[in-house]
């Protein structure tokens, strides 16, 4: 029984201190995944019509969607986030007056191959990325914009492609703009 008891304690400790750790821990990026899960507590409270085009295979197809998942909406967005341990060290940071550049350094291999939050006047910001990977089987590219007015989402671009092996390339491109 003493030893299910200290087992017991012993992962409740490791277990805090494991927890204690992420939380501390201080991005050394800019917090795109916070900027993106901040934006989704607010567009499921304000609930905005969004007009969306889809485009793949020369055809396209708008919609205007009321009620949509923002969390899978944005996912690209946030997995664009360079505050992840393995990314530390592997991109070279430009700053200026109206924004910051992170560039893959070319001694490395990750997906994301650039984040760029540019200051556009007082109220606006945008934001770009490029995300890319590619296997034996597999090629893949995204290349995101999202624009943001007053701290709040105008609107967001996805367009790339993806091919397999064996296959053709598919390129795709979705649009979606934040009725107000």
């Amino acid at each position: 029984m003493k030893k299910i008891m200290c087992l017991c304690i012993l992962s409740i400790l490791l277990w805090s201190c494991g927890a204690e750790s992420q939380e501390g821990q201080t991005k050394k990026y800019f917090d795109l995944k916070g900027l993106i899960e901040q934006q989704i507590v607010l567009l499921k409270t304000k609930k905005p019509v969004i007009e969306k085009t889809i485009v793949m295979s020369d055809k396209s197809e708008n919609k205007q969607i009321k009620a949509i998942d923002w969390t899978r909406e944005l996912e690209l967005f946030t997995q664009a986030d360079l505050n992840k341990p393995a990314y530390i060290g592997s991109y070279q940071v430009d700053s200026s007056a109206i924004g910051v550049k992170y560039t893959l350094k070319t001694t490395e291999n990750l997906p994301i191959k650039f984040l760029n939050i540019t200051k556009i006047g007082e109220n606006a910001m945008e934001i770009e990325a490029l995300v890319s990977s590619e296997n034996y089987l597999y090629q893949s590219e995204k290349h995101l914009k999202l624009g943001l007015a007053k701290m709040l989402i105008t609107d967001y671009q996805i367009d790339g492609f993806q091919k397999v092996i064996f296959g053709a390339k598919k390129a795709f491109k979705i649009n979606g703009k934040v009725a107000r």
